[in-house]
């Protein structure tokens, strides 16, 4: 999705040009992944990532000259995959009511949290605004054009409000951030109130 292939203007990461820059760099991305979901954002170290990727920590910084930078990389590339599953979805969902929509939306982003954990770590800091605002507004148009699509139709305006009201119901979730049981028990509370909401 080219509105969220944005990155951060601030100390521009290098792109790898060859095979092994790339695994260099997903190496690294997957280390600081991990440590920031097990440590923070702020107590985990670069020289930490770059040791748990077995990597000199001047190959990362030749990547990501901050931490920062790494951040923002790993989350715009966690909200490229997100909306890509999105973008599968509304292919699946096309003449579903909007209950089992609801029910296939939060499966896909249960399963996108246990696969991006980091995500949750690194989406409220602070970055590159213009990216985020940019992002927030095509995953609420996602979100939107899923539930647009429901049969029986929605009330005009539902699919907007909808789109609005999901990504709220996610923070909660997104919140538990190492606590995997308590947080997949949420995210079903969660779902199960949506789908009785839209049966009724």
């Amino acid at each position: 999705m080219a509105s969220e292939k944005a990155r951060a203007p601030t100390a521009n990461p290098r792109a790898p040009q060859q095979k092994r820059g790339r695994e260099r760099v997903a190496a690294l991305t997957a280390s600081a992944s991990a440590l920031f979901v097990e440590k923070g954002f702020e107590a985990t170290t670069m020289t930490e990532i770059a040791a748990r990727a077995g990597a000199a920590i001047g190959t990362l910084y030749l990547f990501f000259p901050t931490k920062e930078a790494l951040a923002q990389a790993i989350l715009a590339e966690n909200a490229e995959d997100l909306s890509a599953r999105l973008d599968v979805l509304r292919e699946r969902t096309g003449g579903l009511n909007a209950a089992a929509i609801a029910d296939a939306l939060f499966g896909v982003l249960g399963d996108f949290l246990t696969t991006h954990a980091a995500y949750s770590a690194l989406l409220d800091l602070p970055g590159d605004e213009g990216w985020r605002r940019k992002m927030r507004a095509h995953r609420r148009g996602q979100i939107a054009a899923l539930f647009a699509q429901a049969e029986p139709p929605l009330p005009a305006g539902q699919a907007e409000r909808l789109a609005v009201i999901v990504p709220q119901l996610m923070r909660i979730p997104l919140a538990l951030v190492g606590e995997k049981r308590l947080r997949d028990g949420v995210l079903e509370e969660l779902r199960l109130m949506l789908a009785r909401h839209l049966e009724g």
